[in-house]
């Protein structure tokens, strides 16, 4: 499995981490907030032998380092990133995977570099104002409002609490209760997503939450000139597919809508095999059109 073991170093000096697996057409894969390539763990060897398979991490998340400026830390930042890694790998054009909040990364990725999109795929995540469409056990105007009252050192206490107490006995299985976690997900899989949740820096976290809140790609929908999949959780408080996917299929005529009926915002590590052949089915047809 591709490992993120790369290095990139932003224009101001942010250490990007980022990964190679394979070969073939590429497939290029950005997370969501306060996730790693592990997300992708089993879906990586699947994709890998037909594809080159290109892995990120966001600034201050899993390999890469904290965002060295606030700039760093805003999606409208990362599409440059991104190309920065395809330059590097000698890569013209990808299939754009995006996971949760990683999905406005690739459509704004689309808005500014169209040429380097062969195909964009959106799994589990909308196009923008990432906080108005979410069924969380807090509303997310009352989550807003807390980021953005909150100074750095008082929301990293927060995500510190936050983590602590999930990796508590009992942690996990409040999570299922409430939906954020699906019923088939591994422990141990779930161990090191909360794992990492602690590690994130949470300076640069709570700068990306602010700016993915701000951001919206809604508008540029309907003039995707590339085959677009959405892949939507029936049952995913972060991005419903009736509050995210079956409008975004609505927005886009031409799109392809993969409804997930029992699909949670867990569902990469849940259901693998069945996102993993639709996407890469997706793929094959997308690089079919170049």
């Amino acid at each position: 499995m591709g490992l993120n073991n790369r290095t990139l170093i932003a224009d101001d000096g942010t250490h990007i981490a980022y990964g190679v697996a394979g070969e073939g057409p590429a497939l290029v894969l950005t997370n969501g907030l306060t996730t790693s390539s592990f997300f992708w763990k089993y879906l990586i060897p699947l994709w890998q032998e037909q594809h080159t398979v290109i892995s990120w991490d966001l600034p201050g998340h899993g390999g890469s380092g904290p965002a060295r400026t606030p700039k760093t830390a805003r999606v409208h930042s990362h599409p440059r990133l991104i190309a920065q890694i395809m330059d590097r790998l000698g890569v013209q054009r990808a299939v754009h995977v995006g996971f949760s909040t990683g999905t406005q990364v690739v459509l704004e990725t689309y808005r500014q570099f169209p040429g380097r999109c062969a195909g964009v795929a959106l799994v589990l995540g909308g196009a923008g104002n990432v906080l108005n469409t979410t069924r969380l056990p807090l509303p997310g105007p009352m989550i807003e409002r807390i980021v953005r009252a909150s100074p750095a050192p008082l929301f990293e206490l927060i995500t510190f609490a936050l983590a602590r107490a999930m990796r508590m006995q009992g942690g996990q299985e409040v999570g299922r209760k409430l939906g954020l976690i699906g019923a088939h997900a591994q422990p141990e899989d779930m161990q090191q997503v909360i794992a990492h949740i602690g590690e994130v820096d949470a300076v640069t976290l709570r700068s990306m939450l602010i700016s993915l809140q701000e951001h919206s790609a809604r508008s540029h929908l309907a003039a995707l000139r590339v085959p677009l999949l959405i892949v939507a959780g029936d049952k995913d408080p972060f991005a419903p597919s009736e509050l995210v996917g079956i409008p975004l299929h609505e927005s886009a005529p031409k799109s392809e809508l993969m409804r997930l009926s029992e699909g949670t915002h867990t569902a990469l590590l849940e259901e693998p095999e069945q996102i993993g052949a639709r996407i890469l089915a997706f793929a094959s047809r997308c690089f079919l059109q170049i």
